[in-house]
């Protein structure tokens, strides 16, 4: 019996970058790329340490896998409304860049999404202008603009160097 394999067409559901998708608020959806998030968890509340004297986002210190990352609050940082810190637990992203991680805690995380490089565009005139130092470009998704985010600019953002 001959049978010849018939190739998979790619879609554009398979094809492209991927990206973590985050909620930072009700209206604001950012993407962080998956080459620079080391997972992806949720918290419990009781495992972060508070710091005292330290900027208002910087949420404070947790034990991961037997090492101790700092806990920030990424939609403060862009200037949005500070995550509740009276809850149960935290929805974050481990991102990395070189050796320096950094744990960013978010409205929820609502998955892995892939798209074309081509498809980011770097106008940033229409954003708040509080956005901008954080991000790498934006993109167009079923009416929605979604963030590109710049994983090295969150982790050297000024507020948490002051």
């Amino acid at each position: 019996m001959n049978s010849t394999a018939t190739p998979t067409k790619r879609t554009a559901k398979t094809t492209g970058e991927m990206f973590l998708r985050l909620q930072l608020d009700d209206q604001t959806t950012a993407v962080v790329p998956m080459l620079q998030i080391q997972e992806a968890i949720v918290l419990p509340a009781g495992r972060v340490s508070v710091v005292p004297n330290l900027p208002s986002p910087v949420m404070g210190l947790f034990n991961r896998r037997s090492s101790l990352l700092w806990l920030v609050d990424l939609p403060e940082i862009m200037g949005l409304a500070p995550i509740d810190r009276h809850t149960n637990s935290y929805d974050l992203a481990l991102i990395k860049v070189d050796e320096t991680a950094l744990a960013v805690a978010v409205r929820s995380i609502l998955g892995v999404i892939r798209f074309e490089a081509a498809e980011i565009s770097s106008s940033l005139d229409n954003f708040n202008p509080a956005f901008i130092p954080y991000l790498s470009g934006w993109i167009s998704r079923e009416q929605e603009s979604i963030l590109v985010l710049n994983p090295a600019a969150i982790i050297n953002a000024q507020i948490l160097n002051n």
